[in-house]
């Protein structure tokens, strides 16, 4: 199974996560990126297994993250790395191998493995996290989603209804949606919620799209900090509009 994960997906705790995986060097740095791309798939730390389940957020736990040291996660054995991580309750090993100027960066389940190889470019090593967008595609794509996948196979019934699917998916479900379903869906459980109130390009494609419809579109300003905020404004305007209208018409 493959999921496509938007360009420009990644939190602002995620990508404050990255901004620390920059302060390090060489291999080093490879790994923590690999670590903090593998967290934010949903994998936990094995450290912080009793302090997260399947209904906490990830951002929440980039938080948590965040107020530790990246290589205390994971230890260096020679020029190798290696981290412990659970996905439903099923531990994982990522692994960091050197090789000459990259490092084969590779996931562990005990039913599938994932490898990539991190090469030490300017691509990597820029300060620009905007530039670490497309890694983050493709190493979600060939390395933690199908493991993810895999182990959501296996343990899908331990959860109820949506909760069993990986999160790359139900966003992509999300963007099926309209308002009324999302915010039923927010009320279902703590995840739904967070995923739902989290997901600013969703909220944005639905304010376009409601002020399209609109016959006097207001201009919409380009730095808006919570899109889902601006659709309840916006769109208790245009009913409070419409009654007005009803009412002069009776």
């Amino acid at each position: 199974m493959m999921a496509t994960i938007e360009k420009n997906s990644l939190s602002s705790e995620f990508s404050s996560l990255l901004s620390n995986t920059l302060t390090s060097r060489g291999h080093e740095r490879l790994f923590n990126i690999a670590f903090v791309f593998t967290v934010e798939t949903g994998f936990i730390p094995i450290s912080l297994e009793e302090q997260f389940n399947s209904t906490d957020s990830n951002i929440k736990l980039a938080k948590t993250i965040k107020s530790q040291p990246l290589n205390s996660f994971w230890y260096k054995d020679n020029d190798n790395f290696h981290a412990e991580l659970v996905m439903s309750n099923q531990l994982c090993h990522l692994i960091g191998v050197s090789i000459d100027g990259s490092l084969i960066i590779t996931l562990i389940h005990s039913s599938i493995s994932k490898c990539i190889n991190f090469e030490d470019d300017e691509i990597i090593s820029s300060e620009n996290i905007k530039s670490l967008f497309d890694l983050s595609l493709k190493y979600k794509n060939l390395v933690s989603v199908p493991v993810k996948c895999a182990i959501k196979e296996i343990t899908v019934s331990q959860y109820p209804s949506l909760c069993g699917v990986p999160e790359e998916l139900i966003s992509y479900i999300l963007t099926k949606l309209n308002p009324p379903d999302l915010y039923s869906l927010m009320l279902s459980c703590k995840k739904m919620y967070h995923l739902v109130i989290n997901n600013q390009l969703i909220w944005k494609k639905i304010v376009i799209e409601l002020v399209k419809t609109l016959p006097e579109a207001p201009r919409l300003l380009v730095n808006i900090p919570d899109w889902r905020l601006c659709y309840y404004d916006l769109n208790r305007t245009v009913k409070c509009k419409r009654k007005v209208v009803e009412r002069i018409r009776e």
